[in-house]
């Protein structure tokens, strides 16, 4: 007669078999050395930065703006198709394009209340903004976003107030780069302010504090669900009209 643990079923694996395999993962991505993922992120900077400079010599207006943003989000949407990466991306996302609806506030006071912002007429909006801003800002803060995730995860190696400020840092050297572009785009003007080419000392002031806040709010969220990724993309969206009207009365007047 053959033994009863002959006829003993398959049963699979515990799911405690499989945490290993995605432990692995995250601890391959906030890896202290230049991993995959980062240069993927590279990748999407190069992209950008050669969209901006096509869409700056074309100087076609707005349909230059969508189609950039559109080709970005494609990027992302390719990389997210990677299973180990798309948990921190998905979160990365919906943390920006959260702040970049409640931007539309910051866009509208510029307009209204400080008269410093101006978007060329006869192109869709959204409020007071071109209808393609929030997934500007989400694509923007989706980069900024990953490089405060990264310098935040190299403490105590690194002290987190370094991370925040290289990170704000970064984002004063790189958004002006796209404000610039978007100047010879027809994208937006400012109005007279002192400047640094086409770009008022305000908004770099501006772009690098919202780009400090991101290492403080990135730190935790691969721990975060998506809807708390999505609060954390409402603290930064309320931080920016405030950091917007700061920068302004520093440096806009």
């Amino acid at each position: 007669m053959r033994s009863p643990t002959a006829f003993r079923p398959f049963s699979p694996p515990p799911p405690a078999d499989r945490a290993p395999a995605a432990a692995e993962g995250v601890a391959d991505l906030a890896a202290p050395r230049l991993t995959r993922l980062d240069g993927a992120l590279l990748g999407l900077l190069a992209l950008m930065v050669a969209l901006h400079i096509i869409a700056a010599v074309l100087a076609a207006g707005w349909p230059t703006a969508a189609a950039t943003d559109l080709a970005a989000a494609a990027y992302l949407l390719t990389l997210a198709a990677r299973r180990a990466w798309r948990p921190l991306l998905a979160r990365l996302f919906v943390l920006g394009i959260v702040a970049g609806v409640l931007e539309l506030l910051t866009d509208a006071a510029g307009e209204s209340f400080a008269h410093s912002l101006i978007y060329p007429p006869a192109q869709p909006m959204l409020w007071a903004s071109p209808i393609y801003m929030p997934l500007s800002w989400a694509i923007v803060l989706t980069q900024l976003g990953y490089l405060g995730w990264r310098l935040a995860g190299l403490t105590p190696r690194l002290p987190l107030a370094l991370a925040v400020l290289l990170t704000g840092l970064v984002g004063a050297a790189i958004v002006p780069f796209y404000e610039e572009m978007a100047y010879y785009a027809g994208w937006w003007h400012y109005a007279a302010a002192p400047h640094l080419g086409h770009t008022p000392l305000y908004v770099l002031l501006f772009e690098g504090a919202v780009a400090a806040l991101l290492p403080l709010v990135t730190r935790p969220l691969l721990r975060l669900s998506l809807p708390r990724a999505a609060r954390a993309g409402m603290l930064v969206g309320v931080w920016m009209p405030c950091a917007a009207l700061l920068s302004w009365l520093a440096l806009g007047r």
